[in-house]
């Protein structure tokens, strides 16, 4: 009886301890939850291979290529997810994992921040310190280590002894063009870099532009789209932008004296006449009355020999104004059939030279006249080609226009073999420059040097729409095929 009783003592011990085995297994199952997540730099780009684990302890896993985790069978409660990366400062956040439920988190890790993570500037940057003669419209150009990222620039540049000039912002290149700089004056400039670990600065930095050239050429030419002057010395080895802006300024002619330069300009949409010193400086409107006529756009104007007044035409009247704009004064008229296009004062203050034309582009007319404006007397007329651009030599002797022999009419004014020519006053005799002149181009737009020993004139195909280049050659008849270019692709000069 006593063994009966201890068998059955032993199967019931063993039930209870299946039973009790198998509803532990049953609580397990159902007291555990996953935590699923993902681990961003602060511009929320994922971040790989950053270590996860958790307080207290359950798993360690690494993030995958998209920044996504997962810790799966974490038993309910309260756990702190640790997210760590050696390019960052580690991060915890506060979770609760519940039965069956995925707990999602986003975790937002900050970089570091340490000398070696910013960038540093290099010591190859233009202008060098304390450079002298550079240009007033110049690209400055720089180098920096540590672009491990994105990395922004600014530049200030401001003249010795004045408030800053320039302030530049946001580069992302490592170049900026600077322009507008005064001819001869001492700069300072500085640059910074930052990047997403701080910002740094370079030394702040001296240079001086160059001397404004002594003897100096004037010209126009396309920048994007847009017509701007240009001044370089006489070798045409230095070339300065005078203008720079989006509408069109062309035709500069500098006074007697060298101190200010008359030019036309878009800018307030019709040609009006601008006055500015020839840094490219004080900026003057001087006209507001329409200054063309037939087949001109405000190119007729010339200086007077004092280098204080202009004269300029509109449609049949020649006007004088001071240089700022000042004392307008009608100087004459003409018939309202025709209009004047082009005029020169002569530097010895006696004539006045100018092309008037009628409303056929080839009725062209170049006539002289007192500076008063009588006794008008027409010196060459009655030409079947183009007749263009009468003006003074430096004693007022003499005068150069140019004519195309061809006798060709359009109705565009196309011209096929214009030829400079000059015509002595005293004489009236004309002989033509032009001999060596390749055949198919057409010369145009001549002018005397500041000497009068040369004369400096477009060539260009007499093709529509052709470059046009700047071209040199002497004065004298008897060696004018010394021509050379100096310039490519220009609209208008002036010595």
């Amino acid at each position: 009886m006593n063994q009966l009783l201890k068998n059955r003592s032993f199967v019931l011990l063993i039930s209870l301890f299946s039973l009790a085995s198998c509803t532990e297994e049953k609580l397990t199952l159902h007291t555990t939850g996953t935590i699923k997540g993902r681990i961003l730099d602060e511009d929320l780009s994922p971040i790989v291979n950053a270590e996860i684990s958790t307080n207290p302890p359950t798993h360690i896993v690494l993030t995958d290529s998209m920044g996504h985790f997962e810790l799966e069978d974490v038993k309910v409660g309260d756990y702190k997810v640790i997210a760590k990366q050696n390019d960052y400062f580690t991060s915890s956040t506060a979770v609760k994992v519940n039965i069956n439920v995925a707990t999602q988190l986003i975790i937002n890790l900050t970089k570091r921040i340490t000398d070696v993570d910013l960038p540093e500037f290099t010591n190859n940057y233009y202008p060098a310190n304390e450079q002298t003669h550079i240009q007033i419209n110049t690209v400055f150009s720089w180098q920096v280590k540590n672009r491990k990222d994105s990395v922004t620039y600014s530049l200030k540049v401001y003249e010795s002894g004045q408030p800053e000039s320039i302030n530049m912002e946001n580069i992302t290149d490592t170049f900026a063009v600077v322009t507008g700089l005064k001819f001869k004056t001492t700069y300072l400039w500085q640059l910074s870099a930052e990047n997403s670990r701080g910002k740094i600065y370079t030394d702040i930095r001296t240079f001086t532009t160059r001397d404004f050239p002594k003897n100096f050429l004037l010209y126009a030419k396309r920048v994007d789209g847009a017509s701007q002057i240009f001044v370089t010395d006489t070798l045409a080895d230095m070339h300065t932008q005078l203008t720079n802006n989006n509408y069109h300024s062309w035709r500069p002619i500098a006074n007697a004296q060298n101190t200010r330069i008359a030019f036309l300009s878009t800018q307030n949409i019709n040609p009006q006449l601008y006055t500015m010193k020839p840094d490219g400086t004080d900026v003057r409107r001087i006209t507001d009355i329409a200054t063309g006529g037939y087949y001109n756009k405000g190119v007729g104007f010339s200086w007077l020999p004092d280098g204080e007044r202009l004269v300029f035409s509109a449609y049949n009247k020649l006007y004088t104004i001071n240089w700022d704009g000042t004392g307008l004064s009608n100087l004459t008229a003409i018939d309202p059939d025709r209009h004047f296009r082009e005029v020169d004062w002569s530097p010895s203050n006696n004539k006045i030279v100018a092309l008037t034309i009628g409303s056929n582009r080839y009725d062209a007319e170049i006539i002289l006249m007192n500076t008063n404006g009588s006794d008008k007397e027409v010196i060459v007329g009655n030409k079947e080609g183009a007749v263009e651009n009468p003006v003074f030599s430096i004693d007022g002797k003499r005068f150069l226009y140019t004519y195309d022999v061809s006798d060709f009419q359009s109705a565009v004014g196309r011209q096929l073999d214009a030829r400079v020519f000059e015509f002595n006053i005293e004489t009236g005799t004309t002989r033509e420059l032009s001999t060596h002149k390749k055949p198919g181009t057409n010369d145009l737009y001549p002018r005397y040097t500041s000497n009068g020993a040369k004369i400096i004139f477009v060539n260009t195909f007499n093709t529509v729409d052709a470059q046009r280049d700047l071209w040199i050659m002497r004065s004298d008849i008897t060696q004018s095929q010394q021509r050379r270019k100096l310039i490519e692709d220009i609209e208008s000069a002036d010595w």
